[in-house]
């Protein structure tokens, strides 16, 4: 793939003519993917959205950006993925300079006083939090403003829920080839004494913090986690762990043919062995464990954003050494590398853009490079050391140089070379080329699982652990997972990605609750999305039968009717179906009974009417005895097996 990130707070979308330059732009350097940013701060350019156009964006009446750029690129073969900004919801002072829209979510749901000028805290408050002083690191507002931006806590199970549901809206209604979700994760914050051990003071939302003291039961009232708590630590990496496999296998579910993909962070230096990734700054200081996510299956595109100053030894070093990791930690999904050519001259981009698309020793390769962005693809570098001859200033050049430079090595007049021909007599993206089939999307061999646990009282099951397992006597699959173990969200939410096609239960242990094994099985098919939804309900329903047999009588031979009244109860999820069975000790009549189809009633009396033969045989002088079995199952699948007689008498004479 070869993409550009276009950011709108530098990028203008908001014509017809914007739209037409930006794909004359990706063209013109041979691209085939537009990562378009079309949800900036709780906003969208995008009109059937549940969130409000930007505030002063002069979008012509009707205009929608993000359809038009469909139009436009799909008729070139270019790709559109919708990329979002997802937990960033604000950026500016609010005391001078709120959204316009009452219906933002910052309004919302920022707890915002503007006759204080201050955050209340509460349910209701979304955005996460520091306990770093105001003052310090460019901390403002009570510890809710980090630098300029206010965040969201995807701990936070509305605030979650919400995101997820702006996306996938989004989804819905238009023709986007991917999702591509950018800050997804907790803010960074700069401040000396950080380190992997003692991790960094965010995550703090009332709501957040009250989940997981109430999960490990911590008091209310006691001190909140230190910043290294592990525990801690770990529970804010799930939080977005969490969001991101929601959005993934909701989104799939949806359009199974939709790439999802992520801008990750990759501050610092690579890792370079497995261990290290645990003191990686996407880890530790940010809470975004990618590693985990392209290992689980919850992107398809992993695109770490490794923006290194090429004519510097410590960039190239930094550069080399994420492009090695993230190379060799695909697992079954692919990775693009985020180039920062903003921080560059073109040759620095040319040099960075080859080695990441070299194939490892091992013969591993990313899918493809993304340029951020198309609004700064090249600044000016004193001495540059790659220029030709070497050492020379190069100024800051016109985009269509960067284009040129992609497609011919050189800048777009031919009079500059960016790369020495003789070693490199073409350029990198020479040949147009076709965004590359993703095989787990083309040819599926695996299915996917999702849904909502609530417990006995509809309450949603939070932090359950969960067990998903194939069931014995399934044939033996081929690829994918047969067991997963993972846990539910703050909504309730769970899933499992990558599952072996074939029938699957799922067992929920809430906190502090012994483990309940759902009875109802579900089938994961290839390619697709499954769901079940799971209430905890551990009684089985109840019932008495009871017969009117008195017409049997005298045993004439004939047919006669019997009435079979029943009632049945359930005290949890209610009633689903009765099935009827009459077993005829002989075989010779066993009539059907019509089955009761119930809609999670509590409590049912039913009666039917079917017709016996009344007659035994002559040596059963015991008489003839009928059996009526119910099945029971209320809508956990729980079932209960109910069983009544009658019998045709013998009459005695012989």
């Amino acid at each position: 793939m070869r993409g550009f990130w276009v950011d709108t707070f530098n990028t203008p979308l908001n014509t017809h003519a914007d739209v037409v330059t930006i794909v004359d732009r990706a063209t013109a350097a041979q691209a085939n993917t537009i990562y378009a940013q079309v949800r900036r701060r709780g906003d969208s350019w995008y009109l059937d959205s549940l969130e409000p156009v930007p505030d002063n964006t002069p979008l012509a009446p009707g205009f929608d950006p993000l359809r038009d750029l469909i139009v436009e690129a799909h008729a070139r073969g270019v790709e559109v993925h919708a990329f979002v900004i997802a937990n960033a919801i604000w950026n500016r002072a609010p005391n001078l300079f709120p959204p316009s829209n009452p219906t933002h979510v910052f309004n919302r749901h920022g707890g915002y006083d503007a006759g204080t000028n201050t955050i209340t805290p509460g349910a209701d408050n979304w955005l996460t939090r520091t306990l770093i002083p105001d003052g310090t690191a460019a901390i403002a507002y009570q510890g809710h403003r980090f630098g300029s931006e206010f965040y969201i806590d995807p701990g936070h199970p509305d605030a979650a829920s919400y995101t997820a549901d702006v996306l996938l809206h989004l989804v819905r209604n238009y023709d986007v080839d991917g999702l591509h979700l950018d800050r997804i994760r907790y803010p960074e914050i700069s401040i000396a004494g950080q380190t992997p051990s003692t991790g960094t003071s965010v995550g703090y939302n009332q709501t957040n913090l009250e989940r997981f003291q109430r999960h490990y039961g911590i008091p209310a009232d006691g001190p909140p986690p230190a910043p290294g708590d592990p525990r801690w630590s770990q529970w804010r990496r799930d939080q977005v762990t969490n969001l991101v496999r929601r959005i993934y296998l909701e989104a799939v579910e949806i359009r199974p043919q939709l790439k999802i993909s992520a801008a990750l962070i990759a501050f610092g230096s690579g890792p370079a062995t497995e261990s290290a990734w645990l003191s990686a700054e996407p880890y530790w200081r940010v809470y975004q464990d990618w590693r985990a996510w392209t290992e689980e299956g919850i992107l398809d595109v992993a695109i770490p954003m490794i923006y290194q100053r090429e004519h510097l030894s410590s960039g190239q070093l930094a550069f080399d050494r994420w492009n090695d990791w993230v190379r060799t930690h695909q697992y079954a999904r692919s990775t693009m590398l985020g180039l920062g050519a903003f921080l560059n001259g073109v040759e620095g981009t040319l040099r960075q853009t080859r080695r990441a698309l070299a194939p490892s020793v091992a013969g591993t390769a990313h899918l493809g490079v993304n340029f951020f962005s198309m609004a700064t693809s090249n600044v000016a570098v004193a001495a540059n050391p790659f220029s030709i001859p070497p050492g020379q200033s190069t100024p800051l050049r016109p985009y269509a140089d960067f284009a040129a430079g992609l497609v011919s090595g050189r800048s777009a007049n031919g009079l500059t070379f960016f790369e020495d021909p003789a070693a490199y007599p073409a350029g990198v993206f020479a040949e147009p080329a076709a965004v590359p089939a993703l095989a787990w999307k083309t040819d599926p061999q695996v299915g996917h699982l999702k849904g909502i646990v609530v417990n006995e009282a509809s309450a949603v099951v939070d932090t359950g652990l969960i067990l998903v397992e194939r069931q014995d006597g399934e044939p033996a699959p081929t690829a994918g997972r047969t067991s997963v173990a993972t846990a539910t969200d703050g909504s309730g939410f769970y899933g499992g990605v990558d599952l072996a096609p074939g029938r699957f239960r799922v067992t929920v242990t809430p906190s502090g609750a012994d483990p309940y094994q759902a009875q109802c099985l579900v089938d994961v098919t290839r390619g697709q999305v499954s769901t079940l939804n799971i209430t905890i309900d551990r009684a089985a329903p109840t019932g008495r039968l009871a017969v009117d047999s008195t017409g049997l009588w005298p045993p004439s031979g004939a047919m006669r009717e019997v009435t079979l009244t029943a009632e049945f109860s359930d005290v949890g999820t209610g009633l689903a179906d009765v099935t009827f069975r009459v077993i005829d000790e002989y075989g010779q009549v066993e009539p059907e009974i019509v089955p009761v189809v119930a809609s999670g009633e509590a409590m049912l009396i039913v009666a039917r009417t079917f017709a016996v033969e009344a007659r035994r045989l002559g040596r059963d002088r015991d008489g003839r005895t009928y059996t009526i079995e119910a099945l029971v199952t209320d809508r956990a699948c729980n079932v209960t097996s109910l069983r009544t007689t009658f019998v045709v008498a013998h009459d005695r004479r012989r």
